[in-house]
């Protein structure tokens, strides 16, 4: 549960920049995603945590390469790996977008499923 709520924020962070254009909510997810972004690096290590937890699923990928670009200042703290660490969140935030959209989808699909998957097994 923590991993899709992790993913959903770190998808809408990602998105900042983008949200505006959705008709009807895009105005008022963009202020929330503004809201949000003041928590980017926090949101970005949690992420790259829950990401190694679970490094053998599509999510844990995701929620890794969220983070490495959310956290990118955080991670040149790091003696003797912070550097490169930051060449890689930095680029890897040219696909700033693609990697919000996908891990917001993954997100709220897992949510989607978690509410209503057991829907289907009832008999």
């Amino acid at each position: 549960m923590l991993t899709i709520v992790v993913s959903i924020l770190a998808g809408l962070v990602l998105l900042s920049g983008a949200l505006r254009k959705i008709p009807g909510v895009g105005p008022s997810l963009e202020k929330f995603a503004g809201w949000l972004s003041a928590f980017d690096v926090v949101i970005g290590v949690v992420a790259i945590v829950l990401g190694v937890l679970e490094l053998l699923s599509l999510d844990g990928i995701l929620l890794i390469l969220a983070g490495l670009v959310l956290a990118v200042s955080a991670l040149r703290s790091i003696p003797s790996i912070g550097p490169s660490l930051g060449r890689l969140g930095h680029a890897l935030a040219e696909f700033r977008l693609i990697i919000g959209l996908i891990i917001l989808l993954v997100g709220l699909l897992e949510l989607l499923q978690l509410l209503f998957g057991s829907l289907g097994r009832i008999r």
